[in-house]
């Protein structure tokens, strides 16, 4: 039996209804009716009586909320006072992130990491953001997507919005000042990379507060953005790319946005994990630390 199921539980029982559980925690109902299904499984017995109006707990339901709410109150003074204790955090958090998210803040803010919370070990695990999050096994994951993250049990929190742009080198288009317009993408080498669940080869654009998507092609396809962005850099094609991981090579004039910079596409980042209530101190120290600086580091990109 997990602590999150017991958890969420305790906010079923809490509002009478699956509906205003999943409002409460910020996660769709089909979660909330699973879980609880999950756990009635486990347990071998209805915990809720349910009519197309109401929901009640049965005698098993009041049994296991009584003490339910004594361990779960247990388990947090428990985390509260280890991960406290003179400051002092400690273990091991593993993090499961695209590649391109980890070679884009894992330089400079890992060293400030390491200096604010030396007693934390920090594991990385690298997987592509199209899989699904319930997939990856870890204490956090970060996905980078165009839309929400797939369906699953766990919590997910927005960490930010970035900006997808199209660039090339200035040399590839100075030789194609015909390009004026993303729906001619189809007709130039295209550099496709990992797009979270959306297909490679189908890149979007937004114009007018509406979206178009165009079928393109070229001569590379990669999982790495930086591959990509250093395959434009030296002519092979156009990159589709968020702006944040190139701002140096644009500002050295190594490459160039393409349509003076319109047509963007945002992409979200997110931040997965198990538990709203009850995440483990250790886990809930570093997601707040890269919370502030991610937030640093974009609005460090623009100024």
């Amino acid at each position: 039996m997990k602590t999150e199921d017991l958890a969420l539980f305790n906010t079923v029982a809490e509002c009478s209804s699956l509906t205003g559980a999943a409002r409460v925690l910020n996660i769709p109902v089909s979660k909330v009716c699973r879980h609880v299904a999950q756990l009635e499984q486990h347990l071998g017995t209805r915990l809720f009586e349910r009519t197309t109006r109401s929901l009640s707990l049965t005698d098993a339901g009041i049994e296991l909320i009584h003490r339910s709410k004594k361990i779960l109150s247990e388990i947090e003074a428990l985390e509260l006072s280890i991960g406290q204790l003179q400051g002092n955090t400690s273990g091991t958090v593993t993090i499961a992130a695209p590649l391109d998210f980890i070679n884009l803040t894992c330089n400079d803010m890992l060293n400030k990491f390491y200096q604010e919370y030396p007693g934390l070990q920090l594991k990385f695990i690298s997987y592509q953001s199209r899989l699904n999050p319930m997939e990856v096994q870890a204490d956090l994951v970060f996905f980078v997507s165009h839309n929400n993250p797939p369906d699953s049990t766990m919590v997910g929190h927005k960490l930010s919005t970035m900006k997808r742009l199209f660039m090339a080198s200035p040399e590839f288009i100075d030789k194609h000042p015909e390009l004026i317009h993303p729906k001619q993408l189809g007709q130039y080498p295209c550099l496709l990379s990992s797009k979270g669940v959306q297909p490679g080869h189908v890149w979007l654009w937004t114009e007018d507060n509406h979206s178009s998507c165009i079928n393109v092609n070229g001569p590379l396809e990669s999982e790495s953005n930086e591959l990509c962005i250093s395959a434009a850099i030296s002519g092979q094609g156009i990159a589709w790319v968020p702006r944040e991981m190139c701002n140096d090579q644009i500002q050295s004039g190594k490459l160039k946005l393409l349509f003076d910079g319109n047509y963007g596409t945002d992409i979200y980042m997110w931040s997965l994990f198990s538990s709203r209530e009850y995440l483990p101190h250790r886990v809930k120290v570093v997601l707040d630390f890269f919370k502030k600086e991610i937030s640093i580091l974009l609005k460090q990109s623009f100024e």
